[in-house]
């Protein structure tokens, strides 16, 4: 690939100082102005990128990850207990698919969701309207859940070492260790990952009662606990928090990542979005973000201001000398107190309407002050309101004090991993080594399963029966949707088997924890998915207003900070595995199968180095070599490393991708360590999609201010005069409209997409050469100086032109308008000739260069949508507008005797978006949700002047930046 680094940021500033106008840019590489470089941006499959075919076997090796069912004989049942959600169905000509409301974790919150299924089989994952905590959507990781149930690399039953075992092996040895340890649990230990479940919390309890003197451990490698020791500071008692972002007029994020990294941020997105209409008659709220590296908040911001990690706790220590609190604490002198004072200033005159959060990179102490300014503000049991919670359980650090001494004989891991996610200062592998029993239990035989004597298989959320409770207090089940496909058992079943009961299974135990339900209200929360009572608030304790008494001594920021950051898709690391998620483009860096160090223009330019040049990262004396990626925006003082990749025993996809970062991350630094970077020799190609499918739109995004949408008028509906007659219209024309101003880029509507039209993976190598199948991409966009430019996304579909160039060149007919207006593909037509993709000015077509697909094995029908029709390889593909939802909508509206209504047809994308940024239905009916959208003044579509007259148009980003900032919006 063509590099840019030898023409610097000299020349990119002076390309961007010759534009006329608001300039957008995807990458670097767009404002390098040569012609070898531009005409490389344009060529649709990069000749760079080589031409070395896969092989089957690494083909199938990847796929087969994605969807076989090693081992299974036959596609199992939902067990008889579990309940239909009757408010949900959908009819389709295979068969009726049936819904049960369940609930799902989901980094660190437990979400309300509905299992499709089809003939026994779940296929796909859909929100929960009436959940609190998803409303209705879902995100990338809920999607791809589904992906995980039917993954062959699961594991399929007990193992004692390497041999294969069975649970009644496993309930003998549970018999020696009850006596063994009845009356004294001294050296007996387990770990777990923090528990959302009110029934394993009782059963924990049990335990801990039935084994006096035994301890229960909890790790998680991004968990909350800076925000509880936080808490702990301000009031004396641990508290958890959260925002009501729809009551905020003013919120501000000091790498707080609420739309992405909060585990509330499905209903955190939500609630931005409503607050951020801005058409709909009310204030739009005003964000600030302050971070050292990009984040979705941070794009969405009206401000965003770059500081480095280490020094945003001087910029809220700033904001409390403005706010008029008293701190007794030195102050930094380089911070731009105009930013300050106008940030305080909104605040003050939002007092009780405005929120601060903190993120859980930030330590304790600026938890504790940020409580203490929420409190000033007047934002307690407003807009920021507080519950009780458990003081921390034993952590992993007294846990590993323990193993090293050899004061426990038996440990027992329970879903969580730490020979891979433990900090490296610990050296869990060694410790646990001298521990004479060691079990381990969780889906795969990972890092921890394969250093364990035992290993006990545990079954998918959605074969399981369990209860949880959200962030928000909100009470649910959940029931299986499938029976248990292998020899698993849930934790539930696992931990009672512990307590002594061999035969209990899970509905039994969960029934019993919830005895006060009769069987009618015990129905009623299976069919809704929520227990109609919940964990009440707590009236807001008073914080210390003695900052001094926690705030610590001043520090020198180091010259370079590593961030470590949970990755978008993977998180701590646990979806490795999966192949939907892994080839997911990052929604900031557009990176897919693994991670690199992100690093400023400015820092590259310093070092010499170009996109996946190799770097040694150095903290105390541990070395990781690893790529580079250079992020505008990023802090020049800031190198970010994600987390959840270099897995050794993740699966057969999940294995071997990327570096792994916690190897340089300890207990002390978990989240900002100082670090020193070198240059190494040698390049990594990485896999990105940043500068795949360009369009030449040269205005993709459009954006304006609140005052000048005030000003502006709505766009004439004019058709533009045809040489050729209009053909009549019918009574259905689907549209879609996407809102800009509502889309934070999550990828959601990409993974969705994918579960529901059986989109195959294609792997590493193929992304580089271009060849990705996604049928909906999520654009992200720059404009600006690369120091610190303004950030957009732009989902991508099928536009379904009314003229459709696609159409004109294809020369057997395959792709062709239906009786309703859609640009449809007729896949057993299609010869592969790739005219259409040539001629689509909009990038959006897909061709199977490979079989993607594996058509051959039987096994791996069970997770495809039967509605779908699964392609082969020489055939053309795009974005249908989800037409089988839409025939299903007919034959529902038929067998009714009635005509379709609005929103009878939802299609996956926006099924799944949780800022509703994505608009569907008959432009013909003018009552319609999309017709209202195109009576918006923000309306415009992608390349009007080729006169394709799209079906899917788009609605313009609206900034509200403060006035006394006029020109600094992010």
């Amino acid at each position: 690939m063509p590099s840019m680094t030898p023409h610097g940021r000299a020349h990119m500033q002076a390309r961007l100082a010759g534009k006329h106008g608001p300039l957008y840019w995807r990458a670097l590489e767009d404002l390098v102005d040569e012609p070898g470089m531009q005409q490389h941006l344009r060529d649709p499959w990069p000749a760079w990128a080589g031409t070395a075919p896969m092989g089957r076997r690494a083909f199938l090796k990847l796929l087969g990850a994605s969807l076989a069912m090693a081992g299974i004989t036959a596609c199992g049942r939902p067990p008889a207990d579990s309940v239909l959600s009757t408010s949900h169905t959908r009819t389709s000509g295979n068969a009726e698919a049936l819904f049960y409301a369940t609930t799902l974790y989901m980094a660190g919150e437990a979400v309300g969701v509905l299992v499709e299924t089809h003939e026994g089989r779940p296929t796909k994952i859909e929100g929960n309207p009436g959940h609190p905590a998803s409303l209705g959507a879902t995100g990338p990781l809920l999607q791809a859940a589904v992906l995980d149930l039917w993954d062959p690399d699961r594991s399929p039953s007990p193992r004692l070492r390497d041999e294969v075992a069975t649970w009644s092996d496993f309930e003998a040895q549970v018999l020696r260790w009850g006596a063994r340890y009845r009356h004294d649990g001294t050296g007996l230990r387990i770990l777990s990952a923090p528990m959302l479940s009110p029934t394993l919390r009782a059963q924990r309890d049990d335990w801990l009662a039935r084994h006096p003197g035994a301890q229960w451990h909890v790790h998680d490698a991004v968990d909350d606990r800076s925000s509880v020791q936080g808490s702990i500071l301000a009031f004396g008692q641990p508290h958890a928090c959260r925002y009501r972002l729809d009551e905020a007029d003013i919120v501000l994020s000091l790498e707080a990542d609420l739309l992405d990294g909060s585990p509330a941020h499905l209903a955190y997105a939500n609630a931005s979005a409503r607050r951020r209409e801005a058409e709909g008659g009310q204030r739009m709220s005003r964000w600030y973000a302050v971070e050292g590296t990009p984040s979705l908040t941070g794009a969405m911001a009206d401000h965003r201001w770059i500081v480095a990690s280490s020094r945003i706790a001087d910029v809220l220590l700033a904001l409390a000398r403005a706010l008029g609190v008293d701190v007794d604490v030195a102050a930094s002198p380089t911070l731009d107190q105009t930013r300050i004072a106008a940030l305080a200033e909104d605040l003050q005159s939002h007092a009780g309407r405005s929120v601060i959060a903190v993120g859980e990179s930030q330590p304790a102490h600026v938890h504790a002050l940020a409580h203490l300014l929420n409190a000033r503000l007047g934002n307690a049991d407003r807009t920021v309101f507080y519950r009780a919670i458990e003081p921390p359980a034993p952590d992993l650090a007294s846990l590993c004090a323990d193993m090293h001494a050899g004061r426990v004989s038996t440990l027992l891991l329970l879903d969580t991993n730490p020979v891979y996610d433990a900090p490296a200062d610990f050296a869990f592998a060694s410790a646990l080594a001298k521990v004479p029993t060691t079990v381990h239990a969780g889906l795969y035989r990972d890092e921890s399963g394969m250093a364990c004597q035992w290993h006990l298989p545990l079954s998918h959320g959605l074969e399981s029966w369990s209860d949880a409770l959200s962030s928000d207090g909100t009470c649910s089940l959940a029931q299986p949707a499938i029976e248990t496909l292998y020899d698993t058992r849930s934790i539930h079943e696992l931990v009672a088997l512990l307590n002594g009961d061999t035969e209990q299974r899970g509905r039994a135990i969960i029934r019993q924890r919830w005895a006060r339900l009769t069987d009618e209200a015990w129905d009623a929360a299976l069919r809704d998915g929520v227990i109609p009572e919940a964990m009440p608030d707590t009236p807001a304790p008073s914080p210390s207003p003695d900052v001094a008494s926690y705030w610590p001594s001043r520090f020198t920021a180091p010259p370079l900070e590593l961030l470590f950051r949970p990755d978008a898709l993977l998180r701590d690391g646990r979806h490795a595995n999966n192949a939907w998620l892994q080839e997911c483009p990052r929604p900031l860096t557009q990176l897919t199968w693994g991670n690199a160090a992100l690093i400023s223009p400015r820092l590259a330019e310093g070092h010499g180095l170009a996109n996946g040049d190799l770097v040694k990262l150095d903290v105390s004396g541990r070395a990781l070599e690893v790529p580079v990626w250079i992020m505008p925006g990023q802090a020049d003082t800031c190198v970010t490393l994600h987390l959840g990749h270099g897995r050794t025993h993740a699966g057969r996809v999940g294995s071997g991708i990327g570096v792994n970062a916690y190897a340089l991350r300890t207990a002390g630094e978990s989240w900002i360590a100082h670090a020193t970077m070198s240059p190494s020799q040698g390049h990594a190609a990485l896999a990105s999609v940043q500068s795949h499918d360009r369009t030449e739109e040269r205005l993709p995004i459009r954006e304006m201010t609140v005052a000048a949408l005030g000003a502006a008028r709505a766009a004439p509906d004019e058709t533009p005069p045809s040489l050729y007659d209009e053909p009549p219209p019918g009574d259905v024309a689907w549209g879609m409209t996407i809102d800009l101003n509502a889309c934070i880029g999550c990828k959601g509507c990409t993974v969705a997409c994918q579960a529901e039209n059986n989109i195959p993976v294609v792997g590493a190598e193929e992304v580089r050469r271009g060849h990705q199948m996604h049928w909906i991409r999520v654009d992200r966009y720059y404009s600006g100086q690369p120091s610190n430019p303004g950030i957009a996304h732009q989902p991508v579909p099928c536009m379904h032109c009314e003229h459709a160039p696609c159409e004109l060149v294809c020369p057997v007919g395959a792709t062709v308008h239906d009786s309703d207006g859609l640009n449809v593909q007729v896949y057993n037509r299609c010869v592969g000739t790739r005219f259409c993709s040539n001629n689509c000015p909009y990038k959006v077509r897909r061709f199977n260069f490979l079989q993607y697909a594996d058509l051959d094995t039987e096994s791996l029908k069970a997770q495809r949508n039967p509605d779908v029709t699964v392609r082969n390889r020489g055939v053309m593909e795009k974005c249908t507008y989800c037409i089988q939802r839409i025939e299903q909508a007919h034959i529902a509206a038929d067998r009714d005797g009635r005509a379709m209504e609005d929103g009878d047809v939802v299609t996956a994308c926006q099924a799944a978006c949780p800022t509703r940024a994505i608009h569907f239905g008959n432009l013909r009916d003018a009552r319609s949700d999309v017709s209202g959208t195109r009576r918006s003044k923000r309306l415009y579509t992608l390349l009007p002047e080729l006169n394709t007259r799209p079906r899917t148009a788009y609605l313009a980003r609206v900034r509200n930046p403060h006035p006394s900032l006029a020109g600094e919006e992010a």
